[in-house]
């Protein structure tokens, strides 16, 4: 479905600006990217950025919210759509990680972690609202996490409490993000992701080879 299409000039120019300081801050930092910049790599005068955002601080809570949305929408929804046994949503959400870290390291030689982790580690001090906004995208991705641990709980595949397991395997999914980072390393993700699946009783399942989402 083109969103786009639905949306007013105005609503898409303020998504692409949004859309253009999220790669930026990923790739380079909230310090480390300056109003100009953003405005130059959107095509749009500064003048614009600011009729749509108060200031920086006010841009960098809309990259978290859009990052969050665009990571719950493309990666867990649509793959609990796509998939209906525990295992293979788990895969395929590690698989679709595994693939975007591929993409950008290729590009450009690096791999930038979780983008909605990496600007609430930096910001969350000074901007709570941030570390609150990521929070909130994160009890989402667990509780994603929760029912796949209830589903493989209640096929016998493992035992345990889902709540538990749900939080674990968040932990690991910021792990994964942490360890490819630090090590540059994309295969990291994959690592974190076989552990996941053998956490819930399905270590022999692979972890399917996917294009990234787009």
């Amino acid at each position: 479905m083109n969103i786009g299409a639905n949306l007013t000039k105005g609503e898409r120019t303020r998504a692409h600006i949004v859309a253009t300081a999220a790669r930026l801050f990923w790739q380079h930092s909230f310090h480390g990217v300056s109003v100009d910049l953003v405005a130059e790599a959107a095509e749009v005068n500064k003048a614009t950025v600011y009729r749509y955002f108060a200031d920086k601080r006010d841009l960098a809570l809309a990259v978290v919210q859009h990052n969050g949305a665009t990571t719950i929408e493309t990666i867990f929804s649509a793959t609990f759509d796509h998939y209906s046994q525990p295992e293979d949503r788990l895969a395929a959400i590690y698989g679709q990680i595994y693939a975007i870290h591929v993409a950008l390291h290729q590009e450009t030689g690096d791999v930038y972690g979780c983008p909605i982790v990496g600007l609430a580690l930096e910001l969350g001090r000074d901007m709570p609202e941030i570390r609150a906004e990521a929070q909130a995208v994160f009890d989402i991705v667990e509780e994603h996490f929760t029912i796949i641990a209830a589903d493989a709980i209640a096929a016998r595949a493992t035992k345990g409490v889902s709540s538990s397991l749900g939080r674990t395997l968040t932990q690991l999914l910021h792990g994964a993000f942490a360890s490819a980072r630090v090590a540059t390393e994309p295969s990291r993700v994959l690592d974190a992701g076989r552990a996941s699946l053998a956490l819930i009783g399905f270590a022999d399942t692979p972890i399917p080879q996917q294009e990234p989402p787009t």
